[in-house]
């Protein structure tokens, strides 16, 4: 056996609204969790998995239930990871439909297994968000049918296209209800109804989205805060601490050991690892925050 290595060697991590991916290699991890479904894929050999329960065994791919505490073992191989934020509806229909009876689950009986290894050897190169979600979004439908979005209200598309074009960042709902000619409490209802989450928190997201893309490249964090519509530092890092678990300085010092791209078309969640030094303690003596 190797020496743990819980960061191994990774691509970059992408993030949109409820998915992340990296490609690894080189891993042979402590005891883990993290807040997220997790799906592994093998480019064209197996890795392997254990947990308290059950001693390592070879997988080609698995699905793995949030919060579970597990090791993985890369096998010298190269491994596509897809986090799935565990509050969405797709993973909750994963989890559902394979996690009913074990938290680990090789998967066997779907058309995902067919797929060659040319297909994740081209998806390996791709470094551009949008063929890399459209692989993520291909794979995930051969795993579980994705509902076929339904068109959205006019006004709906008004206030999205408002959140995400308007130069004056600093803005409240009541102002976005009133460019598209509805009451507040119409357009809160009509918001959640069809994008599935409440206006004040797409817009949230939005804001921590534009800014992490800034402060990643460089620009300081008061003037990233100010730009993209927080009304201070405090605000920005209350509202980063809440939704990524970690203030903006702190994610750029991790992105020296890790690039992350932030996907501009959709919000982020967050990603949490857990590390423990066995299956037989509860005590954490790492967590790692995205």
């Amino acid at each position: 056996m190797s020496s743990k290595n819980n960061q191994g060697h990774t691509s970059a991590l992408y993030i949109w609204n409820g998915l992340s991916m990296f490609w690894g290699t080189s891993f042979h991890t402590s005891p883990h969790s993290h807040n997220t479904l997790q799906l592994v894929f093998d480019i064209d050999k197996q890795f392997k998995l254990k947990d308290e329960n059950s001693d390592w065994q070879h997988y080609s791919n698995a699905i793995i239930k949030a919060e579970h505490v597990h090791q993985l073992d890369s096998c010298g191989s190269i491994q596509l990871f897809i986090y799935l934020d565990q509050e969405s509806e797709l993973a909750k229909k994963l989890s559902q439909k394979y996690l009913k009876e074990s938290s680990i689950v090789a998967i066997e009986d779907l058309d995902v297994t067919k797929l060659s290894s040319n297909f994740f050897k081209k998806l390996l190169v791709q470094s551009d968000c949008q063929s890399l979600l459209k692989g993520c979004q291909f794979i995930l439908n051969r795993i579980i049918e994705l509902e076929k979005p339904n068109d959205l209200d006019d006004r709906v598309k008004a206030a999205i296209h408002f959140i995400t074009t308007s130069k004056d960042k600093q803005f409240k709902v009541s102002m976005v209800a009133e460019h598209v000619c509805l009451s507040e409490s119409r357009l809160r209802h009509l918001f959640k109804q069809q994008v599935g989450q409440p206006i004040q928190n797409f817009i949230l997201w939005m804001k921590v989205i534009d800014s992490l893309n800034l402060v990643l490249k460089g620009k300081p964090i008061g003037e990233s805060a100010l730009d993209s519509g927080f009304w201070d530092n405090s605000h920005m890092n209350r509202s980063y601490k809440e939704l990524l678990g970690a203030a903006p300085g702190q994610l750029k010092a991790y992105e020296k050991e890790l690039k992350i791209v932030a996907c501009s078309e959709g919000n982020l969640h967050r990603l949490r690892t857990d590390v423990r030094d066995s299956y037989d303690t509860d005590n954490i003596n790492q967590t790692i925050s995205i």
